[in-house]
């Protein structure tokens, strides 16, 4: 069985009509989600810790959020100025067009979400074990122990 495989010529790379599409594709679909995952983050992991000592070892950084890169990739998808077939002048030919576009950004972001939403209980877990080591002094007492406002908000009313 062979399949065909058809490919443009050669010459199609060169000229500026074809990189001034997948320039186009690109914006939307890749550097500006890129761009902003890097840069903001919704993950509590990725924030870095005001109160850790200056001697310790640093929090480990994730440098990408992969839920805010798709939820900036679907706004693109909606807000990025694309020509209708019947347009010629303008930013970027769509090849794909509306649907299909915010149809594959929508899954992407479909993805991420279920990605944070299964990791979402490890990261309460070590959000909240983190919490309590803070409010956990070495030196404290049984009683400094159990008075903090964040162990008196846990405790139910009979260990009282």
């Amino acid at each position: 069985m062979t399949l065909p495989l058809t490919y443009p010529p050669w010459t199609a790379f060169q000229t500026a009509t074809f990189w001034k599409v997948i320039l186009h594709w690109a914006l939307p679909t890749l550097v500006i989600p890129a761009f902003v995952g890097n840069v903001i983050s919704f993950n509590p992991v990725n924030q870095v810790s005001r109160s850790q000592p200056e001697g310790s070892p640093p929090n480990p950084i994730a440098p990408f959020d992969p839920l805010t890169a798709a939820i900036i990739r679907l706004a693109a998808q909606i807000a990025y100025p694309f020509d209708s077939p019947t347009e010629t002048v303008g930013l970027g030919f769509d090849v794909l067009g509306f649907r299909w576009r915010v149809l594959n950004a929508s899954v992407g972001l479909a993805f991420a979400f279920a990605e944070a939403i299964a990791g979402a209980p490890e990261m309460f877990s070590k959000t909240f074990l983190r919490q309590q080591r803070l409010t956990i002094r070495p030196g404290d007492t049984e009683d400094d122990v159990q008075s903090t406002p964040d162990r008196m908000a846990l405790m139910s009313a009979e260990v009282d």
